[in-house]
């Protein structure tokens, strides 16, 4: 089952990498879909975290938002947004679908729902599906559901990635004061406390 998944994901200690693409693997597998995207949003553009089912160049895609209709309108919601086959707004994947690489994606169902972490939009969770009618009401309010678990994930790899980081950090500082702990200092003093200090 899909919560059971995310959760053990949840717990156990992976690369944040690793983690993120078992997410969208396994939301593209619950799902039934052509392809799901994780994208952060940094300064009005959402970069690819994490992609299943799209070409390897999506990874290196940078999608400005004002560009893009869809995500605009995915963004503007605290809720799933789906968008119907006949939609004329163009999909940002066009082109890029594994399935289909390098042509406009045909009549297909698609949605999305922003993320939030810390209260603030962190980025977009984008599915796509080449059939028709592939996402139904409940796979909306699915979507709803799971992403407090989505947000989580990302959540968890954002804390493990600033720990690691601050680790790094630390193993740095202690490395550049080591040495010169190791050529020793000499106390110049004949105070009665430095003497107290010596004993």
């Amino acid at each position: 089952m899909l919560q059971e998944s995310l959760i053990a994901d949840l717990v156990t200690e992976l690369p944040a990498a690793v983690r993120l693409q078992r997410l969208v693997s396994t939301l593209r597998n619950h799902f039934s879909c052509g392809a799901v995207g994780l994208l952060r949003l940094e300064h009005d553009v959402l970069k690819p975290v994490a992609l299943h089912g799209l070409v390897r160049e999506a990874q290196g895609r940078r999608f400005v938002v004002a560009q893009h209709p869809r995500l605009v309108a995915i963004m503007a919601s605290r809720n799933p947004v789906r968008f119907e086959p006949d939609s004329e707004l163009p999909d940002p994947y066009d082109g890029l679908l594994a399935e289909q690489p390098g042509s406009a994606l045909p009549v297909h169902d698609c949605m999305g729902i922003a993320l939030y972490v810390e209260g603030r939009c962190w980025g977009v969770l984008t599915l796509d599906a080449l059939e028709a009618g592939s996402f139904s009401p409940a796979a909306v309010y699915e979507l709803q559901r799971y992403s407090l678990l989505v947000e989580a994930a990302v959540r968890m790899t954002e804390l493990e990635q600033a720990n690691r980081a601050l680790r790094l950090s630390h193993q740095a500082d202690e490395q550049s004061f080591e040495p010169r702990a190791k050529q020793g200092y000499e106390l110049i003093g004949q105070s009665s406390a430095i003497t107290k200090i010596l004993q």
